[in-house]
């Protein structure tokens, strides 16, 4: 039911790279989405009376009108438009994913030929096609998946068909040049080894490899690194002429477009690309399992990653409805029956989940766990005794209608944006042959009943079907050194060039901005109300936000702003947290909740018919939390499982280290989740000591956008809220930071075959000008087209992830740029950063970079922008923050007032060269 959620400004990693190599699939996410990619979309009916639907609802999941066409090549063409965005997003998959690969099976050559169409064309040189389609603004990438591999591009509707130029250049006339492909092979050998060091990518790996022994699905998507190495240019280009042909692809278009002027120019964009035979992928089929197989690896650094797979179905088998059904029963939320046994009941687990994962050829049903060791035998007892009372009785009508309403929320949450509607489209044609069969998804779970429930547990969920495979800590508790030295240098002359740079750019927004205009009001208590009406979808999203995080917390309090949040729903005087866990999933909704650097908070989506018993609930929460102990003790508990765990991956460790180090005195440098010491000195009445000072009227913002009436959501709310506290006006005054003097240069071991490298400098405040200069900094040092991209991964490919981000704060925050690399490279990629921060204080932008900059940025805040949840996240912290909650609105005008002059005075005033920090995290030297 609730995860852990970000606020805006609390950005603590992004993501700027080509590919993931990962499969995207249809289903729930599981916390090892981060492998396999999914996009999941699911949907159900609930058979008792009081759950069923109305005709209202299931209409709501038509696609819509879509307009399916095959090209004379056999290219099935796929159009839908939507005018309430000016974007388009396009998206073209080709069956060509790993399982596809023949007699190169595990050399990962699916997955290279993804990185080297991005690497030029007959008429595109290396990093043209970045560069272009940034030039409009726009985001392009790719992803590799067992069965295929996907290209998405989303633009601004103006530049549709001149990026639909470059996709159509970019499939049927990549260049595979020798030079770059060398280059190229360096990159993707980097991400094969940061997959290893990922401990949740590493185990679902050896699952697949456990529970496969002749199908491909057994070998990873990216390869095996020795016979990655040895895949030639014909080896990649015979592979490529063979399966990138018109009749193995479909292509979406779903935005601001005219269907019969987009289909027309697709044509003819086609017109020249010739149908080919496909040969036959000969697959070996997958015996069928006879014993109970079992993995385990040491790899952890304290924790231990548990996963049972089931041998399942395929997508299209008629077994796949009353499994997905099965799967949300056993593991999909708190209400869940493993989890409200393991994880709450007998706190042996800190997380269960479990899924349906159904690919083109028969996938898995997996169950996932983040434990202790010395509980795997208590939690692996459980859960068998968990399948076999499924499979000994049915389940009862109020559990499979809830499992249905959770199921049916699915589609709409995950399906509001062009780009995720595209993929659905193109996913459902290529996959089933049936474009509109999310429709028919529908249908099936609408029949499941509990008898079908019953009898596909006792048809897959049996031992002999079974594959356990685990990840447990090695023999040193912790297997790290810490080097740290601080170094002082002689400050450097700059030079400036003069003249100011007027730009203009199009309004990207155009005048269909307007409708998102929030009203405000404020009621008796001081709690400030925000409504945006919108009636594109039955659902409504609720945000509520509190002053507080980090800012609020000392050395000794460290972790209690995070706690109280996740302790909100964890009972109140009316329900306990079984209760509300069942009241919310079984409506389908969603709750989670986010604690930052700066504020702390929840988060409520729901279909737009429960909003007032929802609004209740949440109010509930917010007014009447208990605190109960024995939750108090199981989250902290939690809290501190996660601490270790993050001593596994190396971004989260980089990150800890690098915060600790650049703010000395300022609570920023603390982490979210507290650290070990405080954690263990928190009390429970330290928590509702908390509570009561900042979980009142005049410190809550609470916003409601969706589909809703603002004068009702007024006269509700203030109904639902009466008898909040308004309390006393907050003084939050942490300590100021003082100025970095010295370059701080810091390591630390891990048994990783990576390295990372982090530089962070101290940054800006929400409220500065300076902070929208400052995210076009990062942009330009992180998009693909930049000369940080450039030199280090295209020239030199010395890293698969780099990038930068500023995280501004109500106090000042902090930028961070980084590298994932190679130990022997650290140093030359730190010489390079150095070197394009120094450049960007010498040289102006021209003009042309100027307005390629503005218009990715506007056009990414408009892509970011297309769900009520992250509207309503904006405008709440912009209120919460004295900024105004149509303050979000402003930001197309503060980006077209920057001026080439504003990004060399930020990046002389923000990137001192004499006084920073550098994080190095990866293997001893």
């Amino acid at each position: 039911m609730k995860s852990r959620a970000s606020a805006k400004e609390e950005k603590e990693k992004s993501n700027n790279t080509v590919s993931h190599g990962e499969c995207h699939l249809k289903r729930y996410s599981l916390w090892f989405i981060v492998f396999i990619g999914i996009i999941s979309f699911s949907v159900g009916y609930c058979s008792s009376s009081a759950f069923a639907l109305d005709s209202a609802k299931e209409s709501c999941f038509s696609q819509g009108e879509i307009k399916r066409t095959i090209l004379d090549n056999g290219m099935v063409v796929l159009i839908k438009e939507k005018h309430n965005l000016p974007l388009v997003n396009l998206f073209l998959m080709c069956l060509s994913g790993s399982a596809q690969e023949g007699k190169l099976s595990s050399y990962g050559v699916s997955h290279f030929i993804e990185h080297m169409v991005f690497k030029g064309t007959a008429v595109r040189k290396v990093g043209d096609i970045f560069k272009e389609i940034e030039s409009f603004g726009g985001t392009i990438n790719a992803f590799t998946g067992y069965d295929y591999v996907g290209y998405k591009v989303t633009v601004p509707s103006k530049f549709a068909s001149s990026a639909l130029e470059i996709l159509s250049d970019m499939v049927m006339n990549a260049s595979f040049d020798q030079q770059e492909l060398e280059k190229e092979r360096q990159v993707v050998l980097k991400e094969i080894r940061l997959n290893y060091d990922d401990p949740q990518k590493r185990v679902l790996r050896l699952l697949w490899q456990t529970a496969y022994s002749a199908h491909p699905y057994k070998y990873p998507i990216l390869g095996q690194q020795d016979l990655f190495k040895q895949l030639t240019r014909k080896d990649l280009l015979d592979y490529y002429q063979t399966k990138y042909v018109p009749n193995n692809m479909v292509l979406a278009i779903v935005g601001d477009v005219e269907a019969e002027d987009i289909l027309s120019y697709s044509d003819e964009l086609f017109k020249d690309f010739q149908r080919k035979y496909i040969p036959d992928t000969k697959k070996s089929l997958e015996p069928e399992q006879k014993e109970l197989r079992r993995f385990e690896e040491k790899f952890t650094a304290g924790m231990t990653y548990l996963l049972f797979g089931f041998h399942s179905v395929a997508l299209t088998d008629e077994d796949c409805f009353p499994l997905d059904v099965l799967a949300t029963i056993l593991g999909e939320g708190e209400s869940s029956r493993l989890y409200n046994l393991i994880c709450k009941k007998r706190k042996l687990a800190y997380n269960i989940k479990a899924i349906n994962y159904t690919p083109l050829d028969p996938g898995l049903l997996i169950i996932s766990s983040f434990l202790k060791e010395t509980h795997r035998k208590r939690v692996e007892s459980l859960i068998f005794k968990q399948i076999k009372a499924i499979k000994k009785k049915l389940v009862s009508e109020n559990e499979l209608a809830s499992a249905k309403n959770r199921i049916i929320s699915d589609v709409l949450f995950q399906n509001q944006t062009i780009a995720a509607q595209a993929q659905d489209m193109t996913f459902n044609e290529a996959m089933t042959g049936d474009f509109r069969f999310t429709e028919k998804y529908v249908q099936k779970i609408n029949q499941v009943n509990c008898e079908d429930v019953l009898r596909v547990a006792n048809k897959y969920l049996n031992s002999n079907n079974l594959s356990i495979v685990a990840l447990i800590p090695r023999d040193e508790p912790r297997l790290f050194s810490l080097r740290r030295n601080t170094t002082k240098q002689k400050g450097r002359g700059e030079s400036t060039k003069s003249g100011p740079l007027k730009i203009g750019i199009e309004n990207l927004t155009k005048d269909r901005d307007t409708g998102l205009a929030v009203k405000r009001y404020v009621l008796n208590n001081g709690l400030t109300l925000l409504v945006r009406e919108n009636e594109d979808l039955p659902l409504v999203s609720i945000t509520a936000v509190f002053k507080g995080g980090l800012r609020a917390e000392d050395e000794n309090s460290n972790g209690i702003c995070n706690l109280v949040a996740a302790m909100l729903d964890q009972g109140t005087k009316s329900e306990d947290s079984s209760e509300i866990a069942y009241l919310i999933e079984s409506k389908g909704a969603r709750l989670s909740y986010f604690s930052g650097n700066n504020s702390f908070g929840l988060s409520l989506d729901l279909l737009s018919k429960d909003f007032e018993q929802m609004l209740e609930l949440l109010s509930n929460l917010i007014m009447n939390s208990t605190f109960p102990q024995k939750e108090f003790k199981r989250l902290k508990e939690k809290s501190l499982a996660q601490l270790k765990a993050q001593e596994d991956d190396i971004f989260e460790s980089g990150i800890r280290m690098l915060k600790s180090i650049l703010f000395q005195k300022h609570p920023y440098r603390f982490l979210t989740l507290g650290c070990e010491k405080s954690l263990k000195k928190l009390r429970r009445r330290d928590l509702i000591d908390f509570y009561r000072d900042f979980c009142v009227g005049r410190n809550l913002v609470l916003a409601v956008f969706g589909d809703v009436d603002a004068e009702e959501v007024l006269v509700k709310t203030e109904k639902a809220f009466a008898k909040l506290n308004s309390g006393g006006l907050l003084k939050i005054s942490p300590t100021e930071e003082p100025k970095i003097k010295t370059v701080q240069t810091s390591s630390k071991s891990l048994p990783k075959e990576q390295s990372l490298l982090l530089m962070g400098f101290h940054g800006t405040t929400v409220y500065s000008q300076n902070r929208y200069a400052l995210e076009m900094i990062c942009h330009i040092l992180s998009r693909p087209s930049g000369k940080l991209f450039t030199e280090i991964r295209q020239k030199a490919g010395h890293a698969y992830s780099l990038g930068a981000y500023s995280v501004p704060g109500l106090d000042p925050g902090y930028i961070v740029v980084y590298v994932a690399t190679t130990q022997e490279n650290v140093e030359a990629v730190k010489n390079e950063i150095l070197r394009q921060l120094r450049l960007l204080k010498e040289r102006l932008l021209s003009e042309e970079e100027l307005v390629q900059a503005k218009r990715a940025l506007i056009s990414k805040k408009l892509i970011g922008r297309q769900t009520n949840s992250a509207c309503a996240l904006e405008s709440s912290l912009d209120e919460l923050y004295e900024l105004g909650s149509n303050y979000y609105l402003q930001y197309t005008d503060q980006i077209n007032q920057i001026e080439a002059e504003d990004i060399i005075r930020c990046a002389k005033q923000y990137f001192d060269l004499t006084n920073y920090t550098t994080v190095v995290v990866g293997p001893k030297n």
